[in-house]
């Protein structure tokens, strides 16, 4: 997502390709006085260091002036947004995503896949209420809180659980054909060699 919110920014950058599993980059040292958990996002910008992928996206639009209103109150819905996604949303969908990926590997997580994806819905409804009447989550414009949550919602976009809330899907599509999204997926899918699309 940080790649993402570059490019809508208009803000040139390096990136350097780190692949690490759930345990972050348990066993590359060096990495730890860069990232504290030894995990991705992570930006270097002229010698500032900063990690955590929701206060990265705020930085990269606070600096550009981009994807994040200058009124008060309107920023504050970003926020709101920015932590709902991650605080909330999030909690519900990297189980299930985890869940998936293990399948009877982990009989415990498949367990409680059900009642947490029925927990997921007590966020995805009103959602797709909001979203019945404006084509972002803090209304017209599409802001760092929307990158947020589509690359939430990815973790369950191969899952019977976003036709459930076809508002919900249709904003997820809509904001993955945004152009700067999918010129970073393809540079992803091309650094690691596997077919365009692969990774939709």
């Amino acid at each position: 997502m940080g790649l993402w919110a570059l490019e809508e920014c208009e803000i040139a950058y390096e990136p350097v390709g780190l692949d690490c599993g759930l345990n972050g980059l348990a066993d590359e040292t060096w990495f730890v006085a860069i990232s504290p958990f030894k995990q991705v996002l992570v930006i270097d910008d002229d010698g500032y260091i900063l990690t955590e992928s929701g206060a990265i996206l705020l930085y990269l639009g606070e600096k550009s002036g981009k994807l994040i209103p200058k009124d008060l109150q309107a920023r504050a819905q970003v926020y709101r947004w920015m932590i709902t996604s991650l605080n909330n949303v999030e909690l519900m969908t990297l189980p299930i995503l985890l869940a998936d990926l293990q399948g009877d590997a982990n009989p415990h997580a498949q367990a409680l896949r059900s009642a947490i994806a029925d927990a997921l819905g007590r966020f995805l409804a009103p959602i797709e209420k909001m979203l019945k009447s404006q084509p972002f989550v803090t209304d017209s414009a599409f802001t760092v809180a929307d990158i947020i949550l589509t690359c939430v919602l990815r973790e369950i976009r191969k899952t019977e659980i976003l036709c459930a809330y076809p508002h919900v899907e249709k904003y997820h599509l809509r904001c993955e054909e945004r152009t700067a999204f999918v010129k970073v997926l393809n540079t992803n899918e091309d650094r690691l060699g596997i077919a365009r699309g692969a990774a939709r």
